[in-house]
Parts: structure tokens; sequence; C-alpha cells
């Protein structure tokens, strides 16, 4: 049973003791228990815990005087705290078991998706002109916040890059400024505002092939660090279909997505 499967079964424990569940699931969940004996502990242990707590126990010692005066525990109290401390350590397991196999999962997922974004990913504003043309304040301007970005002056250049995306007069430019700074931004690890940036390109009117490709592939990156997986998919296969350069990289992450979305076995995997 995988780390997907595992997490669903010990959530339906939790609903089965809650009363959640329909009389299907319940036999599914049977099922379960006699393939995994150690879900059906982990339910027992859980039931006998509530069990106690709905009782009123107390696991506190509670002292009784003996006939020389002096006082000793009652041992069924004292066997009673040793079960109370059991069953409480089990259940926090249970929850922690739960944390753990969802950080793991999500840790995998995370190294599928790319660490950063090579700085030569991001686009500078065209500067060569004829000698009859002037080369305008604004593309000097794009070339400058590129720079800062260049030597990791990284706050400088968002901040110049998103005064230029306002002021840019044309909607390629504004395409070559939002790729820049989605780039930036997945690079310090802020995804939900490079997943903006990113969406805003690839829904731009005016885009050539070669920048389409390269934001669905990063926009499709970012998804998969913030778990959304479902559109993560659509973006990666997006990237795919556009047969350039990420399309190796993309299929690899497509046949992963698939995997973990239930999509395909995992042994089609290899």
């Amino acid at each position: 049973m995988d780390t997907k499967d595992k997490i669903e079964t010990l959530k339906k424990i939790e609903r089965y003791i809650r009363g959640e569940l329909s009389q299907k699931e319940i036999d599914e969940l049977w099922v379960e228990f006699l393939k995994n004996p150690e879900y059906y502990e982990w339910f027992e242990t859980e039931l006998h815990l509530r069990s106690l707590a709905r009782k009123g126990d107390n696991p506190l010692v509670k002292e009784l005087p003996d006939t020389s005066g002096e006082t000793k525990e009652e041992p069924s109290k004292i066997k009673s705290i040793r079960t109370w401390i059991i069953a409480a350590a089990a259940s926090v397991l249970f929850v922690i078991g739960l944390q753990l196999f969802s950080v793991s999962e999500q840790e995998s997922q995370n190294r599928w998706a790319l660490a950063s974004i090579e700085h030569t990913e991001m686009l500078g504003a065209d500067i060569l002109r004829s000698d009859e043309e002037e080369v305008s304040d604004f593309d000097i301007s794009v070339n400058e916040a590129l720079s800062a970005a260049y030597e990791e002056q990284y706050e400088e250049a968002i901040e110049k890059f998103s005064f230029l995306f306002e002021q840019a007069p044309s909607e390629l430019q504004r395409v070559k400024i939002g790729m820049n700074l989605g780039i930036l931004h997945y690079n310090l690890g802020e995804y939900e505002t490079a997943k903006s940036h990113f969406r805003q390109v690839v829904n731009a009117e005016e885009i050539d092939r070669y920048a389409e490709e390269k934001a669905w592939w990063f926009l499709g990156n970012a998804q998969v660090n913030l778990n959304d997986l479902e559109e993560a998919r659509e973006s990666v296969f997006n990237a795919y279909s556009l047969d350039g350069r990420f399309q190796n990289p993309a299929l690899s992450l497509l046949k992963k997505l698939d995997v973990r979305l239930g999509y395909i076995p995992s042994a089609e995997l290899e």
C-alpha cells in the first residue's frame, strides 16, 4: 500500500469512529483491516481512548489510607493510568502518523519541481536597432532591471519590473516583464505570486510559442510546489504539447503526476 492509500485509510478510520461512513464504506474498510492488521490495531486503540473519555475516567492517582495510617495508591487506578497513557500515546501517534505521511508526500512532490529557475531564462529588451533608430528609455530600463536580477539584487529588480509592467506600451513587453517577475518570485519561494505572473503570461493574446512553452512549464512547477496537482498537470501537459525544449522534462513530470493523481498505476511509471 502506497503513502496515498495509507493516508486515506487512516482518515477513513477516523470517519468510521465518528459515524460518518456509509455501509459500503464500512464494508470496504473492514476489508482493509483484514489485509492490514496494523490498521485494525489503530482502530481498537482509538476506540479504547474514546471509551475512557466518555466514561470520565480520571488518570489522576487517588490515595487511600491503609490501617497503619499511611497512604497507598489504589492498584486499579495505577492500572487505569497505565492504560490511559498507552491509549493517549497511541492516539497522538495516530495523528502524527497522518502528519508525517502528508509531509512526506508533500516533500516528495516538491522534489519533482524545479529547485530554482536559471536567470538566463529571463527576457531582456531587444535593443539591437539600426543606426537610424533610437533605443527607447523603456527598453533601457528593462535591461537595467534585468542587470539588477543578474547581480542578485532581487528586491530592486522586482520593484523595477513591477513599475515597468504598469508602464509597458505593448503586450509583448508585458509578457517579457511578467515572465521575469514570475521567475524572480519563484526563486524567492513565493510560488503563489510566481503562479499569478506566469498565468498572466500564458493568458496574453500576443505571445510567441517559445515564451508560451516556457511560461506553461514554469507555471506547472509553481503549482506543484503549491500542491495544486490537477492544475499542475494541465499546465505541464500544455508545455509538453508545444513540442519544444521542455518536452522531455515535461513528460517525466507528467508521468509522476499521473501516478500521484491515480490516473495510471505506479507500475507503469517504470
